[in-house]
């Protein structure tokens, strides 16, 4: 089977569509995020990062021109939302929100509030971005969200395309992820993965049998299903580090450093702070 470079298939069309990445843990979820923003990056295409895990602030080890919200490398905090976020909407500047000080009640409460604003927000402007959920079945699960997260999110998949929306969801397993937000997928990246239950669930959804191909799966390596067919990617090398490194016995865990926010982006947030609706 011929083996295809990843940069091939991610186009500009895939901004307003609903990508799910989903497989077991350690082979490359979270990795292949985080390369799919550097790709955001260098085309200058908007994307916003929902980090439940406060992993994804890696991307600023190049990219100077993300902003990050929240977290242990927070520009500012996410008490200060409110004032920033609608210059970053109309001036599509990337952001990564980081929730991982919150507790789980208060990162879905937060979420559920941030969506109404966005639904709002996208009606009004009709300007596409892409919203890139970790652990997305922490926010649209079919057990263990709260209502409001689940519906605010669900309404802006459902119904958000001819607004602007896009999403890119990852998780370990689909069988996690609500079906309502499910149905709606456009691609299907698909990591290794072994349990019965998800991969039948899986042939239900792409109508394929896939089994044995899933399990031979390297790390790495992924099956993209469109509905042109599926082929085997390589996700390849990320020009930033990952944060989400599986700590070893004895091996020191580094922590990825972050590049100065740029003046471009700096001069924009002082210039229209609490200025823009």
């Amino acid at each position: 089977m011929i083996i295809k470079k990843l940069e091939s298939w991610y186009t500009s069309k895939r901004v307003t569509e609903i990508t799910t990445l989903v497989g077991n843990r350690k082979y490359g979820k979270s990795y292949l995020a985080g390369k799919i923003e550097e790709i955001y990056c260098k085309n200058s295409w908007p994307f916003m990062v929902i980090d439940k895990m406060g992993i994804h602030y890696a991307v600023r080890n190049k990219f100077s021109d993300v902003v990050i919200i929240g977290g242990d490398h927070g520009d500012f905090g996410l008490d200060q939302i409110d004032e920033y976020l609608p210059v970053i909407m109309v001036k599509n500047i990337n952001v990564v929100i980081d929730v991982s000080e919150f507790d789980e009640l208060y990162a879905q409460e937060f979420v559920a509030e941030l969506f109404e604003y966005l639904w709002a927000w996208h009606k009004e402007h009709k300007k596409p971005r892409n919203y890139i959920i970790e652990e997305s079945d922490f926010f649209i699960g079919q057990m263990g969200s709260i209502k409001e997260v689940r519906s605010a999110i669900t309404k802006c998949i459902t119904k958000g395309r001819m607004y602007g929306f896009g999403f890119t969801l990852i998780s370990q397993r689909y069988r996690m992820i609500d079906k309502t937000a499910l149905a709606q997928t456009d691609n299907y990246v698909i990591f290794n993965m072994k349990l019965p239950l998800d991969l039948n669930l899986l042939k239900q959804l792409i109508g394929e049998k896939l089994d044995m191909r899933i399990k031979r799966l390297k790390q790495g390596q992924a099956i993209i299903m469109t509905d042109e067919g599926y082929s085997v990617y390589n996700i390849g090398d990320r020009e930033t580090p990952s944060a989400s490194n599986t700590p070893e016995y004895g091996v020191e865990i580094k922590v990825v450093e972050t590049v100065q926010l740029s003046d471009k982006v700096e001069q924009l947030l002082a210039e229209f702070k609490g200025k823009v609706d």
